[in-house]
């Protein structure tokens, strides 16, 4: 039967619903059959195109809301849409152009990238937006520095493999010129690069001062992996901006108190990220129940780390997918892409 119904759309069909589709995600407003004609300027009486809305009523790709004589579509008719009708989507030369410029201008840093990600991609679309870096259970050392700050003070800037920069202040037992503190970083980077906190908790320092800053190392990796992975997000205001939230009091409150409580597990469905490519869930693909009219776009990225982190997009199933679609493998190409640009294989 679905095969009957996918060949009955590849006709005059697919097209009506295509442009269904299109004026309702601009409108929020259902599509009747004479718009369509007016609008797109069809060969083609309302009468005949109201047929065709009909049955692609009764095979599933529209619905028809009570309160009116227009229809909208239903989340088969989006899935139809983005998998056979919406086309290739990318971003334009002059949007991918001035991202890629603010994210050269930040700092090198996987969660600061998730950060800016999240909040240029929401102002962009004007939805939700969750991005999360990779996740490692533990991490290595790549490099470390250390600066004086004062007799007794130092600054550590951990450089880790798995893509992150911890900087971590550190009391000294006694005063340490700075030359003495540049040997001695330079001494534990050769020494332990690649090494996790175990490694440097089971060595044998040279003296007491290195022993202080082994053991600071090692509490500063096992802190960070402890909280890598956090993801951000952004845009709940631009979400509820949306039609789909005006006048459901109820509604908005409970997606506030699901977004506010920043857990991305309720965000993200458990196995949205299987197969390693970009997926799209719409309406009751979602097993949350404030999430049943909603859609996700999501993009894995950097899983040679660990677990990989993700670019998502949330919003109405009215969505624009096209721009979703494009702004979310846009996003995540370019963090792999810095990923292997500033810490080089292990992105």
């Amino acid at each position: 039967l679905r095969e009957c119904a996918e060949m009955a759309l590849s006709g005059r069909r697919a097209g009506i619903l295509q442009l269904v589709i299109q004026d309702y995600i601009e409108s929020a407003t259902p599509v009747a059959s004479r718009h369509v004609v007016e609008k797109y300027d069809l060969p083609a009486s309302s009468a005949t195109i109201r047929h065709e809305m009909q049955a692609l009523e009764a095979e599933g790709y529209l619905t028809h809301p009570h309160t009116s004589a227009g229809r909208i579509p239903s989340n088969r008719g989006y899935r139809h849409f983005v998998e056979s009708l919406m086309g290739h989507a990318e971003l334009g030369i002059a949007e991918q152009t001035a991202v890629r410029h603010q994210f050269f201008q930040a700092a090198p840093a996987v969660d600061e990238w998730a950060e800016l990600a999240a909040s240029v991609l929401a102002q962009y679309l004007g939805l939700l937006a969750v991005v999360a870096p990779p996740r490692a259970e533990r991490l290595r050392l790549r490099e470390l520095e250390l600066i004086s700050l004062n007799d007794l003070l130092a600054l550590m800037i951990i450089v880790v493999q798995e893509a992150r920069v911890i900087r971590q202040l550190m009391p000294l037992r006694r005063p340490l010129a700075p030359d003495e503190l540049d040997v001695m970083a330079r001494r534990i980077t050769e020494e332990f690069n690649g090494g996790d906190a175990d490694e440097l908790r089971g060595s044998e320092p040279e003296d007491a001062d290195e022993q202080l800053v082994l053991d600071a190392l090692a509490r500063a990796l096992e802190h960070d992996a402890a909280r890598a992975g956090h993801a951000s997000v952004s845009g709940l205001g631009g979400m509820l901006a949306q039609p789909e939230f005006h006048d459901s009091g109820d509604r908005s409150l409970e997606f506030i108190e699901l977004v506010e409580r920043n857990s991305a597990d309720d965000l993200i469905p458990a196995g949205a990220l299987d197969g390693g490519s970009l997926r799209v869930l719409i309406g009751d693909d979602y097993s949350a129940d404030q999430m049943s009219d909603c859609s996700l776009v999501v993009a894995p990225y950097g899983g040679g780390i660990g677990a990989p982190g993700y670019v998502a997009v949330i919003g109405p199933t009215r969505m624009n997918y096209k721009r979703s679609v494009a702004a979310a493998r846009f996003y995540s190409s370019l963090l792999e892409e810095l990923l292997r640009t500033v810490y080089g294989g292990a992105a």
